[in-house]
């Protein structure tokens, strides 16, 4: 297992992609983040406070209608690390250098837990920073602490989610493109067709029904563990109360752990 890590990260530090995603995703984070808290107002509920906070730090993805970008760019890296195997044809020089498939992929799946949740913390730093230097009121203790807790879970199973659809499909242009539609375009259509049944049903505001389905969108439940302000409260008047922080988190971690469980049974079987 010592030699699979080992591997998995020389191989992570001589790819130039983890680099630049590393670099974007902090960079897009300190400039985005530094422009917002230049425009906080000096007074008022969003002059500082744990709301103030949860903004920078998504970059507007706390209101529940913005996508967390943080975690979107670490998806990409999580279906790179799967991804560049198939693409440059490299998975057969990593199963001649470590043959053991079981230890392959649990390097692979804690390197990219560990690389993604690091960049979401120092992101959390950032938004900190840009609050301090602009003047922005800080953040409660336990405010910070539950976002970032949040922020950080969240684009650790998105990154981890990104990984096993890399192995599962073995091409990465496919991945890449699922990992970027899924959460952001195909959960908002079939949003959307769910919420258009509910709509012209006998009972639209009754809870249950079709309508629970949305509730277990898997990247809508999971972003609950970092929205504040949301706009998704405006589902309650079709009876559809979303999970928590706690049970949207758990909703996500299940379906990601599933695809994991899929994705590592196929690799154990799979030729290279």
């Amino acid at each position: 297992m010592i030699d699979s890590l080992r591997y998995e990260i020389v191989r992570l530090r001589t790819i130039r992609s983890t680099y630049w995603l590393i670099g974007i995703a902090l960079m897009m984070q300190f400039l985005i983040s530094m422009l917002i808290a230049g425009l906080f107002p000096d007074a008022g509920p969003l002059s500082g406070g744990d709301d103030a906070f949860a903004i920078l730090l998504t970059m507007g993805a706390s209101f529940g209608v913005a996508p967390l970008f943080i975690a979107y760019i670490m998806g990409l890296l999580g279906v790179f690390s799967m991804g560049h195997e198939y693409r440059h044809d490299m998975i057969r020089a990593t199963l001649t250098a470590i043959s053991s498939r079981p230890a392959i992929m649990a390097a692979k799946i804690i390197t990219t837990a560990g690389l993604a949740a690091v960049v979401a913390f120092a992101c959390s730093l950032l938004a900190l920073l840009n609050g301090a230097l602009f003047g922005v009121g800080a953040p409660s203790f336990t405010g910070w602490r539950d976002l970032t807790l949040g922020t950080v879970l969240f684009t650790v199973l998105f990154a981890l989610s990104g990984l096993a659809i890399a192995s599962l499909t073995r091409n990465q242009t496919v991945a890449v493109s699922l990992v970027l539609l899924i959460p952001s375009v195909l959960e908002s259509i079939a949003k959307t067709i769910v919420l258009a049944i509910k709509a012209s049903s006998d009972n639209p505001s009754g809870e249950g029904g079709v309508a629970t389905i949305v509730k277990f969108l898997p990247y809508d439940a999971g972003g609950q563990m970092y929205t504040r302000i949301s706009i998704g409260r405006m589902l309650e008047i079709f009876g559809i109360v979303p999970f928590g922080p706690v049970g949207g988190g758990l909703v996500m971690a299940g379906f990601v752990v599933i695809l994991l469980a899929a994705s590592t049974a196929l690799f154990l079987r799979r030729d290279a």
